[in-house]
């Protein structure tokens, strides 16, 4: 497994809401990469490559995302 600490943190939008992502773990090729995200609510979470979007940047011209849906039930 290796492990990714985010220098600048990434703002990205996930299903539970906005937060900084600051760190991706790689388990290997057989599966997605894994973002640890500090929402704006406080909560740490972990989130499948899947689940997360990043967010709008106006300076660099990226449009705002559509809120991802989860691939989980």
């Amino acid at each position: 497994m290796t492990l990714l600490q985010l220098k600048p943190e990434i703002w990205v939008m996930t299903p539970k809401g906005e937060g900084l992502a600051f760190l991706v773990a790689d388990p290997g090729m057989d599966h997605n990469k894994v973002f640890t995200v500090l929402l704006q609510e406080g909560s740490i979470l972990d989130f499948d490559l899947k689940d997360c979007r990043r967010c709008e940047n106006p300076t660099f011209g990226v449009p705002p995302p559509r809120p991802p849906e989860p691939h989980y039930p």
